[in-house]
């Protein structure tokens, strides 16, 4: 699948941020907040406003978005609404994928400490059998003298 989207600009992304409506944006997405999702829909539906001028209106610059972009965000909020679940607030399925691989690596990391820990006490375990049979060693030839 080819895509020709081009990636927002760093100044692009600030100016999407500052908007209380973005949840978040990154180089090629913006998600935004449930708040947003009820405004546009309720903003259309109600007062029939061109798509557009909703975007407007929430702040954001149509000509910034894309036509397909915005085409894209009407689509998945209105699937979205009309889902069991309804509108919702989605976290980006990267930081999700980040916590999860770290969540994964602190208990990575809490297991090999334990490993860590019971192989210190075999060792030092062993020690103490060495050193009990060199004094039986030692202690049985004294014996025998």
């Amino acid at each position: 699948m080819s895509t020709n989207r081009l990636p927002f600009t760093p100044e692009q992304k600030a100016i999407l941020a500052a908007n209380p409506f973005t949840l978040c944006v990154n180089d090629y997405t913006i998600r935004f907040t449930k708040a947003f999702k009820e405004y546009i829909l309720a903003e259309h539906e109600r007062n029939k406003t061109p798509w557009k001028q909703v975007f407007r209106k929430a702040g954001y610059d149509p000509d910034l978005l894309g036509q397909k972009r915005m085409e894209n965000i009407i689509f998945h909020a209105r699937k979205e609404a009309s889902s069991p679940g309804g509108l919702r607030e989605t976290a980006p399925k990267k930081k999700n994928a980040k916590d999860l691989e770290k969540k994964r690596m602190q208990t990575q990391i809490r297991e090999l400490q334990e490993e860590m820990e019971f192989l210190k006490q075999q060792i030092e375990f062993l020690k103490k059998t060495k050193q009990i049979r060199e004094m039986e060693n030692t202690c049985g030839k004294n014996s025998t003298n």
